[in-house]
């Protein structure tokens, strides 16, 4: 009966399609959190949803109340994948247990969130989709080695309101090896990040490639730029 009552009030706050109506139905991101991973299909979808919906606080009640399953993950268990998929799909983005930030892909919506915390926005465009794994080389390299910095991880979530846009798909190549194996990957690479005040108007810009330590220093000056502006 409580797991029937949890997808019920879930689906309310889908329907209403707010953080608020979630609360209104009784719905911590910590139950959700909880459902996140439930055997029924119907239940866990709900779930995941209503936790994008609560926003970073959504996937850092997911990140805790999983730690221990991240923490041992093995790409081989059934389980670590079905929680992998919902971190995804809550923050936005491939690989996010390595990055753990949420990403917005409505510019209303993080237009709106800046507006309420008089953070810059930090809008990735990109080729392909960032929640998916074959998305343009840059934004790969991005996931793995900037993204999944600690450090750079903290100051992007301390310091911006996070959003990507898909510009156009990523162009694909298929290598057929002419033995029944075949290679699928992206042959490009364009992407850039820009720094936006809450009006989505452009401050600054970070295009193509950088290390951590550039990336960082890109950032902090970025930010100080959009504070001059305001």
């Amino acid at each position: 009966m409580k797991t029937t009552f949890i997808s019920i009030g879930v689906g309310l706050a889908l329907l209403h399609g707010t953080t608020k109506a979630a609360q209104a139905c009784g719905i911590s991101p910590q139950i959700c959190a909880r459902q996140a991973l439930a055997a029924d299909t119907a239940t866990a979808s709900n779930a995941v949803t209503a936790l994008r919906g609560f926003g970073q606080a959504g996937l850092n009640a997911l990140l805790s109340a999983h730690e221990t399953l991240i923490a041992r993950h093995n790409e081989d268990d059934p389980q670590w994948k079905r929680l992998r998929a919902a971190l995804d799909a809550v923050g936005g983005q491939r690989d996010c247990y390595a990055s753990r930030l949420f990403w917005r892909t409505n510019f209303d919506d993080a237009k709106a969130e800046a507006q309420r915390t008089g953070k810059p926005i930090l809008s990735l465009r990109l080729l392909g989709n960032l929640d998916e794994e074959l998305s343009c080389a840059n934004s790969r390299f991005f996931r793995t080695t900037l993204y999944a910095n600690k450090e750079v991880s903290d100051y992007l979530r301390d310091h911006f309101v996070l959003h990507w846009k898909s510009v156009r798909p990523v162009p694909h190549i298929t290598i057929d090896f002419g033995d029944g194996r075949k290679i699928d990957r992206t042959i490009t690479g364009n992407s850039i990040h820009y720094v936006l005040d809450a009006k989505g108007e452009v401050i600054d810009a970070l295009p193509g490639l950088y290390g951590a330590p550039a990336f960082l220093t890109g950032l902090k000056n970025a930010e100080q730029t959009a504070k001059q502006f305001a």
